[in-house]
């Protein structure tokens, strides 16, 4: 079983809860992963850095939603391996998943901030939609209605990990497992790390 497929089900929930807030509003009403823009028409940044993009919006008033899971959805397997690295997957909501990268040891500060970038990097790529031609899976919920990018991210050194917990919006479970892949990479040319771990409390 691959990462994505893995993934799938985290995704697939959220999509579903999507679909849920926009059938509360009126034929028409609803605007789906609109950006924010302050009076002078420039975009409004969050914490991150990136451009704020709401789940759903209120044509009509411009009232915003953000959707989030009362429980954590269960992945469908709970170890996968991508290239070297050794990925352990725990129950979480694609709105807010952490992907924590564990170092075999205390990293070097230059080792963790190359990690960070990287991370940043792939929310920056998945924010404009590098990833939303990757197909949904037959069947996905709303498929068609949702842009595919990701929302946000927020990075943190924690003793030996490094914590990204991301707001993967739309963005497709395809997505995770390029970032798995670039973390290959990370430990071919850094450092090795010990495992990721993907899900669990933010």
């Amino acid at each position: 079983m691959t990462l994505a497929e893995a993934l799938e089900p985290l995704h697939r929930s959220y999509l579903r809860r999507l679909d849920e807030m926009v059938a509360r509003l009126p034929e028409g009403a609803a605007l789906s992963e609109r950006t924010t823009r302050d009076d002078d028409g420039r975009l409004v940044l969050g914490e991150d850095g990136l451009p704020l993009r709401f789940d759903v919006a209120d044509a009509r008033d411009g009232h915003t939603w953000e959707v989030h899971g009362a429980r954590p959805d269960e992945p469908l397997q709970r170890e996968v391996r991508v290239g070297r690295v050794e990925v352990r997957l725990e129950p979480g909501n694609w709105e807010e998943l952490p992907v924590v990268c564990v170092f075999d040891g205390r990293p070097l500060p230059e080792d963790a901030e190359v990690l960070a970038s990287l991370l940043r990097g792939f929310a920056v790529f998945a924010w404009y939609g590098g990833f939303a031609g990757a197909r949904a899976p037959r069947g996905t919920p709303g498929k068609d209605r949702w842009s595919g990018r990701a929302h946000g991210i927020r990075v943190e050194l924690r003793d030996n990990e490094l914590w990204a917990v991301i707001d993967l919006g739309t963005c497709p479970p395809a997505a995770v497992e390029a970032l798995c892949t670039a973390l290959c990479g990370y430990c071919e040319e850094r450092v090795p790390l010990a495992c990721v771990r993907i899900g669990g409390k933010p």
